[in-house]
């Protein structure tokens, strides 16, 4: 990671993972050689990521089993609202002050996390019910108690894929009440 001061610890990363609506799964298409960004619902249990598919088409066409994939997540993202009207006019005269705009003021606040890890299809009935019943809860928790039968209906219809994460990473902006970021993991007064 080439901004140490944003890295975050291993609890971040995977808080971000719990928090985010989706992850993007990066996929390379060697026939056509490009790249492929797919966003999918992810649900972590422990050390492991599961999503689930269709039987068919173009992101499964690119999946290879055993082969290691990045996925990234994005759990907060704000532009900050570090000075006033005002204040933004009074810098904008002050040449000196313009790296402020860069910082502080045409940036992006964000939470995130990055993980590599090796794919596998999820082929253990019991597995792939756990997996299932987290995706449920996490997205559709309101509703469970219609996933035994969405699940006797969906399962025919469906693959489901775990990925075992090997590295993750946490990296976070954001700026405290005074307008600076917080570095090195500080947190707020």
């Amino acid at each position: 990671m080439r901004r140490k001061d944003r890295e975050m610890p291993l609890d971040f990363a995977k808080k971000v993972i719990d928090e985010s609506s989706y992850g993007t799964l990066a996929l390379y298409d060697q026939e056509r050689d490009r790249t492929y960004g797919v966003s999918l619902s992810i649900v972590r249990i422990g050390n492991r990521l599961y999503f689930h598919s269709a039987k068919a088409g173009y992101k499964l066409s690119l999946l290879k089993e055993g082969r290691q994939y990045g996925l990234s997540f994005v759990s907060y993202a704000k532009v900050p609202q570090a000075f006033s009207q005002d204040q933004l006019r009074a810098l904008a005269q002050d040449p000196k002050k313009v790296a402020l705009f860069l910082s502080r003021v045409f940036t992006t606040e964000f939470y995130s996390a990055h993980v590599f890890g090796k794919l596998y299809q999820v082929t253990d009935p019991l597995e792939i019910k756990e997996a299932m019943e987290a995706l449920c809860k996490k997205y559709t928790g309101d509703k469970m108690e219609f996933f035994p039968l969405a699940l006797e209906a969906g399962l025919p219809r469906m693959n489901v894929y775990g990925i075992e994460i090997q590295e993750i990473y946490g990296k976070r902006k954001k700026l405290d009440s005074q307008g600076q970021e917080l570095k090195w993991q500080r947190e707020e007064n």
